[in-house]
């Protein structure tokens, strides 16, 4: 876990320490690093594509390199706390414990206060419950993002004016409570808009992106310990988020909601996945397309043995309502690792938005079209990366990805995208060449020297001190 600073001005003394700069360029650099994120003001689409020339020195050594993570880790959160942004303002400070809240209560009755956060047009109410009487492990708490069933009704008055889903979103926050067994933080959002419905839209993609952001700056949580579940409608948001953005989960666990094969289950390789369904549950294929899904897994898993942890309970006699409590303490025993030696990632659009990185790799392309099926390999024993990067299907399939299967697609050599390979001494030596091979030709042989100005941009845009990588090396395929 990354020590933490007091103040700014003890940021700069540690500055001081290894910094090859003088002592009134390392207090300058401190100063335009917190000033670049302000000036982000906290906006998640400005931080993710964080760009900031500031000259901060490059040819670290590993010990360099490591150490200025912890600074620079400081420098971003004190700058978002001087963006003084809605978001940051709104989602607030820790609540307090449980027991601090059943002490505290008058008749027996805990009052639990739901917050709001926004996010352009649309406000999400959510409820923060926090569960912890063995204390705080030493990297942190974990993190539970936990989403209720009921979904859309496109006639309702307003945004939250459906009872259905105020019901669930109630249901879920007891479940939190008294129900879900491991210890940790639980973020129980309800969802922002009834009349749009459905946990994949991309507004609820960012607010989760937002709020994992937030609670490992501000909350104490540790980022290798966040996780998602869901009941029906936020199982099937499980489901297709923990394998539309896999890198940021250690777990999901969607409950009475499978998913059709369009969501690609090969990128699940680095997360836990523990599904509940009723054996009887066949509205929306729900158990035809869990079974299916882990079917997939499976034979994944005996091709690729380190990854692809998964478990499939399927509830004799059980229709839509089953046990809800098998998979939180199941896929709580699972940490995620950020630097796989693996990563397998299929890219396509959700919702109209297709991410740009997944673990250790980015893409980027001013026409990405349709399904991209890249992988890589780091073999640090021969310092090698290996890629494979192929399109796919080059059109996106209409319908809902809940119900949609599988599509065929004979796979081309990947054109017209570029494709970066971010690098640390976990995954690679980087005293020593580097060799990177992309669809069996080498592309690359040399040094990647570990430059602070990638630290920071890997840092700020990701939120994350286990993805600031001090090398990038970029593939252009022509």
């Amino acid at each position: 876990m990354l020590r933490r600073f007091a103040c700014l001005s003890e940021l700069f003394i540690a500055f001081l320490v290894f910094v090859p700069l003088s002592r009134a360029q390392q207090q300058d650099t401190a100063t335009r690093v917190t000033e670049a994120v302000a000036e982000t003001k906290g906006e998640l689409a400005e931080l993710k594509n964080f760009e900031a020339d500031l000259g901060l020195p490059a040819g670290l050594t590993r010990e360099q390199s490591d150490k200025m993570v912890e600074e620079l880790w400081g420098f971003y959160k004190a700058g978002i706390v001087q963006a003084n942004s809605e978001q940051y303002n709104t989602l607030g400070e820790l609540p307090q414990t449980m027991a601090e809240l059943t002490a505290d209560a008058e008749d027996g009755r805990i009052n639990l206060q739901a917050r709001m956060m926004p996010l352009g047009e649309f406000q999400m109410p959510f409820t923060l419950i926090r569960r912890e009487p063995s204390g705080v492990p030493e990297n942190g708490r974990p993190m539970f993002i936990c989403t209720h069933g009921g979904g859309q009704k496109a006639d309702v008055g307003g945004p939250h004016a459906w009872n259905v889903n105020t019901r669930e979103w109630q249901t879920q926050t007891q479940f939190a409570v008294r129900l879900y067994e491991p210890e940790g933080l639980y973020f129980v959002p309800r969802m922002a808009d009834d009349r749009k419905g459905r946990w994949r839209h991309a507004h609820h993609q960012d607010q989760f992106e937002l709020a994992i952001r937030h609670g490992v700056l501000f909350w104490g949580v540790d980022p290798n310990r966040v996780y998602k579940l869901g009941i029906s409608q936020g199982g099937f948001g499980s489901a297709i988020l923990g394998m539309f953005m896999p890198d940021l989960f250690a777990g999901i666990n969607p409950m009475a909601g499978g998913v059709g094969l369009s969501n690609p289950p090969e990128n699940l390789r680095n997360v836990a996945v523990f599904h509940s369904v009723g054996e009887r549950d066949t509205m929306f294929n729900r158990a035809g397309n869990a079974i299916a899904t882990h079917e997939r897994l499976e034979e994944l898993r005996v091709q690729d043995p380190e990854g692809y942890a998964n478990q499939l309970d399927v509830q004799p006699g059980r229709g839509h309502g089953i046990d809800y409590r098998p998979g939180a303490p199941w896929i709580a025993k699972h940490t995620r690792n950020p630097h796989p030696d693996v990563v397998v990632w299929t890219s396509q659009l959700e919702s109209g938005r297709r991410r740009g990185e997944a673990y250790w790799l980015e893409l980027d392309g001013d026409d990405l079209k349709g399904s991209i099926a890249l992988t890589a390999k780091a073999d640090r024993d021969t310092n090698t990366i290996t890629l494979t990067a192929n399109q796919l299907a080059t059109e996106t399939p209409e319908g809902d990805p809940v119900l949609l299967g599988e599509q065929e697609a004979e796979p081309t050599p990947l054109r017209g995208a570029t494709v970066s390979v971010l690098l640390n001494d976990t995954l690679v030596d980087l005293d020593k060449p580097v060799r990177v091979l992309c669809n069996g030709e080498e592309v690359f042989s040399g040094k990647a020297e570990r430059d602070a100005n990638i630290l920071l941009e890997t840092l700020v845009r990701r939120g994350d001190w286990n993805y600031a990588f001090p090398a990038r090396i970029s593939v252009e395929l022509d």
